[in-house]
């Protein structure tokens, strides 16, 4: 699951290039880039799988199901901007597709294998919760914990448990021994953190965010400047907000917390879509052939209009 949105991104974009092979090389980029990076930005921001709304969650004490309503309420709201925009867009470009009959053969196929994943999605979800809360773990641990007994049972009722163990262990056997990057960055900005915690250089960095404390719009605006600067020079998200949280940890007892979360959570993925060195954003140069930075030029308005509804959102909870 951690990586089922990757994968989504990877397989749409490999589709729009096929598809659009008679549109113009910059055309079909920019659509490519638009459309599918953004979606990944906004589906990634209430997701539970995704590391950096369970790092938020943990840091601020702040229920997941809290988070969830305001998550969604942002999400919505940017796609129903960034579709407008869109539409306005490429609504000139004309596009020859492959006929009504074909585009709708298999729909209510589609529908309802989207429903079924809805409701699994959901079932997972109240499992977390209910583990969270039973066993007193923190958020991240439960989502770690319940993922593999959740997703074994779902094997038993698609009659593919054999399959789903085989492939798994293969998987985990070969993904596993190349994690070091991964531990390399964590165990890294945990010390880095800690130690930040423990200087005078904390204090340094606060003070920006001290002197505008009677402004709390100010103080969200630089939270998303913060990710969006820092990710233009290679630092990724995860490392910014270990570094945010230590800096916005006296605002936890002057602002609800809950407004803060938002705003890290939000500013962290909105970044995710206009960060010349993420992930997805390098995947999409790959895919494309563009030039990273094209692809953050191309994505900056949009990274700046979602950022702009997280900073209401979290403003309406402070």
């Amino acid at each position: 699951m951690t990586f089922l949105n990757l994968s989504a991104v990877n397989l749409s974009q490999g589709i729009l290039i096929d598809s659009l092979k008679t549109v113009k090389k910059r055309i079909r980029d920019r659509f490519i880039t638009r459309s599918t990076i953004h979606a990944y930005a906004l589906t990634m921001i209430w997701s539970p799988m995704e590391i950096m709304v369970g790092i938020v969650v943990d840091a601020t004490g702040v229920s997941y199901l809290s988070y969830l309503p305001w998550l969604l309420l942002v999400s919505f709201a940017v796609l129903i901007i960034d579709l407008y925009l869109e539409k306005h867009s490429f609504r000139s470009i004309p596009y020859k597709g492959q006929g009504m009959a074909h585009r709708h053969k298999v729909k209510k196929e589609i529908y309802l294998k989207m429903v079924k994943l809805l409701m699994v999605l959901g079932l997972f979800l109240v499992m977390v919760m209910i583990t969270s809360h039973w066993f007193q773990l923190s958020f991240i641990l439960a989502v770690t914990l319940v993922i593999f007994p959740f997703s074994f049972v779902w094997s038993l009722f698609m009659k593919k448990a054999f399959l789903f163990l085989r492939v798994g262990y293969k998987t985990w056997r070969q993904k596993t021994n190349h994690l070091q990057n991964f531990v390399v960055l964590f165990v890294s900005l945990s010390i880095f953190s800690n130690c930040l915690n423990q200087t005078e250089a904390l204090t340094w960095i606060q003070y920006p965010f001290i002197i505008f404390q009677e402004y709390p719009v100010i103080i969200l605006g630089l939270i998303l400047f913060t990710y969006i600067g820092l990710g233009l020079f290679g630092v990724h998200p995860i490392a910014t907000v270990g570094v945010l949280l230590e800096i916005l940890r006296p605002f936890f007892e002057v602002f609800n917390p809950m407004g803060i979360g938002v705003m890290l959570i939000v500013g962290a993925l909105a970044t995710a879509s206009s960060g010349p060195y993420g992930v997805v954003v390098t995947m999409t140069s790959i895919n494309t052939r563009q030039n990273p930075y094209a692809i953050t030029i191309t994505n900056l308005p949009f990274t700046l209009i979602f950022g702009s509804i997280g900073i209401a959102a979290a403003y309406l909870l402070l």
